[in-house]
C-alpha cells in the first residue's frame, strides 16, 4: 500500500502515477487530483481549495517504509470552479535539484586531489542534507587539481566537471527523510550485480513483459580534440618594460597566470595579486589573475627597467582517441573511420585536466550506445546497479540500471505495480533532456542571457 504525505499531512490523488527514479537526474513524480485524505467523505471538496506551499516536502511510503522523497516545484490544473471538485496536480522533484538552483559556491579549489575536492564540495552543500556517499575511483585519476575556479557555479556544474577529470559518474541516492548521498563510481570498477539470462524460466520467474533495445551514435566519436585558452604554462616569460616616470600600469605580451618575480636595479619587489592588494596588504606592484597588465604602487623614476618572470595562460589542445574504433569503422566503410568531436571549456586549467577530459570521452563515447528498455510486474533490477546480459554477440556486455519507472494503479486495497527499466551500455547517467543545463560546467560562471559556449555536435 502506498501512502503519500504532504508536509507530514496525508493526501490521496488519482489511483494511477508513476514515479521516475533516474541516477544524475532529479527523481520526479506527478500526481493528479490531489486533495487532503481528511476532505474524504466530507463537502470540502466543493467549500475548501487545496493550495500546498511550493518547496513543501512530499514523502510517499510503500508498507509505511520511505520510497520516494522530494520537493513540490510546481503545480497545475489548480480547480477553482465553485461547482466542481477543487483538486489540484502537483510537479514533485527529489533533493537533486537543489545542487543547481542552491548557493553558488563561489571560492577556488586548490592544490587538492579529485577525492579531496569532492569531499569539500559536498561539505559545502551539507546544509542542503547531502552528505558524501561512496567514491570508487581509479586511483590513477586522482590526481591533484592545480586551481579550479567555482565562482557562479552551481554545486552540479562542479561535480560535473569532477566526474569527468575522473573518469567517473556521479549520482544520488535517499538515506533517509533528511539526508541524501552523493556517490562517485567508476563503473568499470564495480562489480556485476548479476546476469540477465535470455531464457524463457528467467523471464517467467521475473515476470518480464518486455524487453527490447534501440542503438545510437547521435554522441558517438572515436576521436576527441579538446582545447582551452585558460591552461595555465609552466614555462617562466621574461620581459623588461621601461618606465616613463608617469604611467603606473604596464603591459605584458600575454596573460598571466602568476608572478614568479619583478626586480628593478635587480632588487626583487614585493607582488600580491589584487585580491590581496585590496585587502589592505602592502606590495609595491599587483596583478590580476587572466590580465595581462601589471600596476605598480608607485610611479617608477622614468628609464627605469622592469623585469618581470611570470607564468602565462596559455592555449591548451588535447587529442584522444580509439584506434580499435576507427580501424572497426575503416573496415565496415572501406574509408578513413576517424570520427571526431571537437570541444572548447574555459574550466580546464592545466594539461592534465585537459586531457583526462578527452579521455573520459573516449571512454565512455567510443561505441554506439546500446539502450534497453525492460518491463516487468515484479521489481527485479536495482537502479545504479551493473547486470550482465548477452542474448547474443552484438549485444553482449555490461550494462547500468540507469532510470526506472515505477508505475503504481492503487484503488482501495487493489494495487498493481509495474516497472520500467531503462540500461545502456555506456554508463550514461544523464538523459537528452536534463533539468540542469551542464554546458555550464564548462565555463567559468554560469552562463548569463546573451553568453553562448562554443561547442561543435552533431543534430
Amino acid at each position: 500500500m502506498y501512502k503519500i504525505f504532504i508536509n507530514n499531512e496525508e493526501v490521496v490523488c488519482e489511483s494511477s502515477f508513476d514515479i521516475e527514479e533516474e541516477l544524475s537526474n532529479p527523481s520526479s513524480i506527478v500526481l493528479s487530483k490531489v486533495y487532503p485524505k481528511s476532505w474524504k467523505g466530507t463537502n470540502k471538496l466543493l467549500t475548501n481549495y487545496y493550495f500546498p506551499q511550493d518547496y513543501s516536502k512530499c514523502k510517499i511510503l510503500k508498507n509505511n517504509e520511505l520510497y520516494f522523497i522530494g520537493i513540490v516545484k510546481n503545480s497545475a490544473d489548480m480547480v477553482i470552479d465553485p461547482r466542481k471538485p477543487h483538486y489540484c496536480s502537483l510537479q514533485v522533484l527529489d533533493f537533486t535539484s537543489l545542487l543547481s538552483e542552491g548557493d553558488t559556491l563561489d571560492y577556488v579549489i586548490t592544490n587538492k586531489t579529485v577525492k579531496q575536492a569532492i569531499e569539500q564540495v559536498v561539505g559545502s552543500v551539507k546544509k542542503y542534507g547531502f552528505i558524501l556517499g561512496n567514491i570508487n575511483i581509479n586511483d590513477e585519476y586522482n590526481t591533484v587539481i592545480g586551481a579550479y575556479s567555482t565562482n557562479e557555479k552551481a554545486p552540479y556544474d562542479v561535480l560535473q566537471y569532477l566526474a569527468l577529470i575522473s573518469q567517473s559518474k556521479w549520482s544520488t541516492r535517499v538515506v533517509d527523510e533528511s539526508t541524501v548521498a552523493i556517490d562517485f563510481i567508476d563503473y568499470n570498477l564495480e562489480t556485476v550485480q548479476g546476469t540477465i539470462d535470455n531464457t524463457v524460466s528467467y523471464f517467467e520467474n521475473n515476470r518480464i513483459m518486455d524487453i527490447n533495445y534501440s542503438y545510437s551514435t547521435s554522441d558517438y566519436r572515436n576521436k576527441q580534440i579538446i582545447t582551452s585558452e585558460e591552461i595555465e604554462g609552466n614555462v617562466t616569460q621574461y620581459q623588461s618594460l621601461r618606465a616613463n616616470g608617469y604611467d603606473t600600469s604596464f603591459t605584458l605580451e600575454q596573460k598571466i597566470s602568476k608572478i614568479s618575480d619583478i626586480k628593478i636595479d635587480n632588487i626583487s619587489q614585493v607582488v600580491l595579486t589584487k585580491g590581496e592588494y585590496d585587502l589592505g596588504l602592502e606590495c609595491d606592484f599587483y596583478y590580476e589573475k587572466k590580465s595581462n597588465t601589471i600596476n605598480s604602487v608607485e610611479t617608477i623614476s622614468n628609464g627605469k627597467i622592469i623585469n618581470v618572470s611570470y607564468l602565462p595562460i596559455v592555449t591548451g589542445r588535447e587529442v584522444s582517441s580509439s584506434a580499435t574504433e576507427i580501424s572497426r569503422i575503416r573496415s565496415n566503410l572501406n574509408i578513413d573511420g576517424t570520427i571526431s568531436r571537437y570541444e572548447n571549456r574555459s574550466d580546464a586549467t592545466s594539461n592534465v585536466e585537459l586531457n583526462a577530459i578527452a579521455n573520459s570521452y573516449i571512454k565512455y563515447n567510443s561505441k554506439p550506445a546500446i539502450e534497453l528498455t525492460i518491463t516487468s510486474k515484479k521489481d527485479f533490477l536495482k537502479l545504479g546497479k551493473i547486470y550482465s546480459y548477452s542474448p547474443f554477440k552484438e549485444l553482449s556486455g555490461n550494462y547500468l540500471v540507469a532510470k526506472k519507472v515505477t508505475s503504481v494503479l492503487q484503488a482501495g486495497s487493489f494495487i498493481q505495480t509495474n516497472y520500467e527499466y531503462t540500461l545502456n551500455n555506456t554508463f550514461n547517467t544523464e538523459n537528452e533532456i536534463n533539468f540542469f543545463d551542464n554546458q555550464r560546467a564548462k565555463n567559468v560562471g554560469n552562463i548569463e542571457e546573451g553568453s553562448f559556449i562554443t561547442r561543435n555536435i552533431d543534430i
